[in-house]
Order: structure tokens, then C-alpha cells, then sequence
């Protein structure tokens, strides 16, 4: 497909899920949803469940509380979550060492998709009824990013999706696509919408051109994922043979084992016939020399990760060699990823999901996230 019918379909589908309601779900309860009042607010209190950051942070001291579930205040919605899925960030805010934002959550996690139950004053992006999830910077909305974005981070500064019912920001919610479930929809917040950001408005990605993309977790698989819609060439390392041999069934074209092969950028150079297009750069500066030697001239490094900062600059003349773009990226903005749900939708592109977990055992879901033995995403599914 070319890139512009690819983004001329996302955007096109996109504008009709923002003004359709979503699709009735799952039996029982999506029937009664449907028939409750569209600006409806609960009269009773229930009770809920939601998982809180311990004290001190860690994996191990997270804590299963049960709550008078919150009414939503003025431009706020109260959410019935369905599916949560957990990414580096989440783990290192649930840790205590995420090296940005103010970490004042007390409920972690920055992806979900539920159904909205309730609505605070004021409320007209969504409805009681309507299928959604967040984009993590609810401030975001569209246009170019400004560094106040960071105060209002959900999973991070908000509290975030990691409970039975949660209070989210109206104006960060997206509604789904009819095509696309609420276990995709909780995959893409962070890694989707980071990869789409960087594919399509910093690199403008075009059929044809060679992605490197580094590693197997979220951003990479489904970085890999859209770079093949869009008629690219792809190419993934990693330190795992098991691993590249998956990726490759998943659409790979080459695959680099890093740690057999030190000089891995350079052999990328050789085997993509002169060097890549687009790098995604998902560790940061440790890796940073090396996707350089991957680069063709005139090539686009977004960095995504930061990565343990050496001793030691970058070899800056590769830059100016080879006439190399390097451009950092903070996730993207609501507009995107709505332009995100709608190519899927299009596409019938599904997320790889690895792992799924119950919602009680969401410690064992973050260990495995530690662990890093999954490909694209870890999944917890709620009650």
C-alpha cells in the first residue's frame, strides 16, 4: 500500500470512530450499558478493586486494595476497564527508578481500553456506552509537542488503568474502531502510538525505504508491524536466535543476533545493500554508534530509548558524514492515535500479545515483564 493511502485510510476511519459511538461488546452487561441514559452518573457507590504502587516502590510491594469507587468531576469519566498491558516505563514507575515526570501515581499502568460507565460535568468527547482508551498525555490533543505535556502523564503524574473501574481524563480518550477489540486497543497507548509517531510524522516513512528496529518488545514488534503495512523493508536485532526466528515469522525481513555479531551496524549496512532508512532506536546512546554504521546517508534515527549514559560521546562525525537525522520522541499526541486506530481497523493489523495475565496476578505480570522473555506485549485482563 502507499504511504499515503495508508495514512489517507488511518485518518478517514479515524475521523468516523471519533464521531460513531462504539460497538456493544461483550453480552449482558454492553446490553444493559447501551440502554443506560447517555449522560448517566452512578447513584450508588460500589466497591472496586485497583492495584497501588507500594511503599517503597517496588514489584514486589504493589498492592490489591478495594476502594469506594470515585464518581468522575467535572471533565472526567469513570471507566470500566477490560484490559491493561504493561510496558518499560510502567515497570520502572512501579519500581521507583523512571527517570521522568514526578511519579505521583498511586495506581500504575499508561495502556487500557474499557467501557465508559460514567461522566463528569462538562463531559462531550465520549458517552456512557462508548468503547475508548487514553492516549498517556491527555494534554496532548494534537499539533506539536511542548514540554507541559509531562505534568499530566497518566500511570505516571495521573493515577493510572490498573483497576476493576478508574477515573480517566475526557480529554485524552480516544474511542475504538468497531474492528479493533479492547485487548488490541490496550496494547498501543505507549509502544503503538510512540512507533506510529515515529514512523510516519518524524521519519515519513515511504514504500520501498529499509526500518531497523531494535529489540522485540512493543515498540519494535509493532513498529515492524506498521513499517510492513506501509511497504517497507525491515530489519530487527536482537540477543536471542529463538527471538529473531519469531519476528521472523511475524514479517521480518532480516534479522541481526547482536551479541554474536558486536559490529552488528555494520553488517545491517551490509546485508540491506548499503544501510537503512529509518532507525527506530529503542535502547539509546549504548546502541546509538552502531545504528549509525547502520545507516544509508541522509538517514532518520529516532531515538525512543535513553538507555545507561557511558563515559563517552557518540562518534559525532558519523553524523555529519552520512548527513544523519537524529530526533528524540516523547509517545505522540491524541491525533495520532486515533490515526493509529484507524490503520489497523483498515488494515486488520492485530498487535502480537505474548503473555496474558489475570488481573489478580498482576505482580507475576510485571516479573515477566522484567524477565524480558516475551515478544510485543504483555497483557492483563480485569474482571
Amino acid at each position: 500500500m502507499d504511504r499515503r493511502d495508508f495514512l489517507t485510510v488511518a485518518s478517514a476511519t479515524a475521523a468516523g470512530s471519533a464521531t460513531a459511538a462504539g460497538s456493544a461488546a461483550l453480552g449482558a452487561a454492553d446490553a444493559a450499558a447501551a440502554a443506560t441514559p447517555r449522560n448517566a452518573r452512578p447513584t450508588a457507590r460500589e466497591r472496586s478493586r485497583v492495584w497501588r504502587i507500594g511503599t517503597p516502590p517496588s514489584i514486589g510491594n504493589l498492592q490489591l486494595t478495594t476502594r469506594e469507587t470515585p464518581l468522575p468531576q467535572r471533565g472526567e469519566v469513570l471507566v470500566r476497564v477490560v484490559a491493561t498491558s504493561i510496558n518499560a516505563r510502567d515497570r520502572g514507575i512501579v519500581a521507583g527508578f523512571f527517570p521522568i515526570g514526578a511519579n505521583k501515581a498511586s495506581i500504575p499502568l499508561s495502556e487500557g481500553a474499557g467501557e465508559v460507565i460514567a461522566v463528569g460535568e462538562g463531559v462531550s468527547e465520549v458517552a456512557v456506552g462508548d468503547r475508548v482508551t487514553a492516549c498517556h498525555f491527555p494534554d496532548w490533543t494534537e499539533g506539536r509537542w511542548r514540554p507541559s505535556v509531562y505534568e499530566r502523564d497518566i500511570g505516571n503524574t495521573l493515577d493510572g488503568w490498573l483497576g476493576e473501574r478508574v477515573i480517566l481524563p475526557a480529554q485524552g480518550l480516544v474511542r475504538l474502531p468497531d474492528a479493533v477489540s479492547y485487548e488490541s486497543a490496550a496494547t498501543l497507548a505507549s509502544s503503538g502510538v510512540t512507533a506510529w509517531h515515529a514512523l510516519f510524522e518524524i521519519a515519513r516513512l515511504r514504500p520501498g525505504q529499509t526500518v531497523l528496529s531494535l529489540g522485540t518488545g512493543g515498540v519494535s514488534t509493532i513498529g515492524m508491524q506498521l513499517a510492513k503495512q506501509a511497504g517497507a523493508r525491515v530489519v530487527v536485532t536482537s540477543s536471542r536466535n529463538d527471538k529473531l526466528a519469531r519476528m521472523r515469522e511475524l514479517g521480518a525481513d532480516l534479522t541481526v543476533n547482536y551479541r554474536d555479531t558486536p559490529a552488528w551496524g555494520t553488517r545491517v549496512a551490509e546485508l540491506t545493500g548499503g544501510g537503512v532508512d529509518v532507525v527506530l532506536e529503542n535502547v539509546g546512546r549504548p546502541t546509538l554508534d552502531e545504528s549509525m554504521n547502520a545507516c544509508a546517508p541522509g538517514a532518520c534515527i529516532v531515538m525512543i530509548g535513553t538507555g545507561p549514559l557511558p563515559k563517552e560521546l557518540p562518534k559525532m562525525p558519523g553524523f555529519y558524514q552520512k548527513n544523519l537525522m537524529l530526533k528524540a520522541i516523547s509517545n505522540g499526541s491524541r491525533q495520532m492515535f486515533a490515526d493509529l486506530l484507524g490503520a489497523m481497523a483498515a488494515n486488520g493489523l492485530q498487535p502480537v500479545i505474548d503473555k496474558t495475565f489475570a488481573f489478580d496476578d498482576a505482580i507475576a505480570a510485571f516479573r515477566e515483564m522484567e524477565a524480558s522473555d516475551h515478544i510485543g506485549k504483555v497483557l492483563i485482563r480485569h474482571p
